[in-house]
Order: structure tokens, then C-alpha cells, then sequence
């Protein structure tokens, strides 16, 4: 399978460019600056792009199966970085006719509730310290929900740098229950399997062990 990768720099999606590679598929990791992926394998194509570039957006889409996006910003103030994204991605999917996109997103972008008083607190500090990203989230998915022919959005709770487990629990409403925390490497584990799964099509999922 060809995948596209956006955000490989670190974090999720560096996790998910070792296991998609580990799994045999070829990747297109689309990065700002390429010399940042220090991998060197003969099923790996590293581009440049800017996600807010919609030309480089539809350049890097060409001839993929699936498209991943794991982009992250550390700021805590008004932003448009997500939607912009969502909206580039969507036209380009659209143009190269790819129809899966599976996104990574913050748990709390549904304005969900929590089944407990550990993820209430989570809940609680997201909803106030990432307010603006969790705002722009919404208007991602709002994107992606009026304009890709498929997708799958993924909701983790705080992310840790364990080891992979292949063990957690998902959730689609809410959170899951009396959970705190899950390793980046499994989240990445999650999203590749929902490049071939249909069982979350469509919803946005939380995932934590």
C-alpha cells in the first residue's frame, strides 16, 4: 500500500513511519524540512511541503492509497494551522481521487464527557489550556467531514514515549473509562490499521489503555 505521511518529524508520526515501514508499505513522509527524517530505506520517499501550501499539499497526494495526518503545534494561541491543513488535504484528496484520510486529533475536540473523575480532570485542563487548538480541531473536522470520502479521526488521551503494547481500549462517544495516558507508539499502531479497517469509519475515535 502507498501511504502518505504528514508530520514525521517526531512523536506520532515519526512512530508511524518506522512501523508503516515495518509493515512493508511504501511511505511518502511529506515534512517541512527533509533532512529532519534520518531514516534511509528503499520504501521511503521524503518530500518538502508546507501543509498551509495547498500546491505542495496536492503534489505530495499524487498516486497514494491512504493519507496520514499526525501535525502538531506546541503554541497555545489562536490558530488556523489544523483547518487550513484539513481543507488543503480534503481538495487534494479530491483531486487525486484518494479516499481515506485518517487524522490525529486532541481528545476533547468533541466536547465529549468523561465516565469518571481522572478523565473529568483531564478533560477539565484540555478544554482550557489548549482552548484555541481544540477551536480549530472543530473546524477541521467540520472540513473533513463535509469534504473527504472517507475518514477516520483519532482522539488519544495524554501521549507517553513507551514501548509498543498492541493493548489499549477505544471509546467513541466519550473517553474511556479510568484511563490516564497511552504511548505514542501504539497510538501510531492504531492508525495504521484504520488505513484497511472500516469498523471506525466515519467517527472519531478515543483511544488509552
Amino acid at each position: 500500500m502507498k501511504v502518505l505521511i504528514i508530520g514525521t518529524s517526531r512523536g506520532v508520526g515519526r512512530c508511524l513511519l518506522e512501523r508503516a515501514l515495518a509493515q512493508h508499505h511504501h511511505v511518502t513522509a511529506a515534512i517541512r524540512n527533509p533532512a529532519a527524517v534520518d531514516i534511509h530505506h528503499d520504501r521511503l520517499h521524503v518530500v518538502p511541503y508546507d501543509v498551509l501550501d495547498a500546491d505542495s499539499v496536492t503534489r505530495a497526494l499524487a498516486g497514494q492509497d491512504v493519507v496520514f495526518c499526525t501535525i502538531g503545534d506546541k503554541s497555545r494561541g489562536p490558530t488556523t494551522l489544523y483547518s487550513t491543513a484539513a481543507r488543503n488535504i480534503v481538495r487534494a484528496m479530491q483531486a487525486h481521487q484518494v479516499r481515506r484520510l485518517v487524522y490525529l486529533w486532541n481528545f476533547g475536540v468533541l466536547g465529549e464527557t468523561a465516565q469518571d473523575l481522572r478523565g473529568a480532570a483531564l478533560l477539565f485542563l484540555a478544554k482550557r489550556v489548549i482552548r484555541h487548538t481544540l477551536a480549530d480541531h472543530r473546524r477541521a473536522l467540520e472540513e473533513i467531514q463535509n469534504h473527504a470520502p472517507e475518514w477516520i479521526a483519532v482522539r488519544p488521551l495524554p501521549l507517553t514515549n513507551g514501548s509498543w503494547t498492541g493493548q489499549y481500549r477505544a471509546a467513541v462517544d466519550g473517553l474511556p473509562a479510568k484511563s490516564s495516558h497511552i504511548a505514542r507508539a501504539d497510538v501510531a499502531d492504531f492508525l495504521l490499521r484504520q488505513a484497511t479497517e472500516n469498523s471506525y469509519l466515519n467517527k472519531a475515535r478515543a483511544i488509552a489503555y
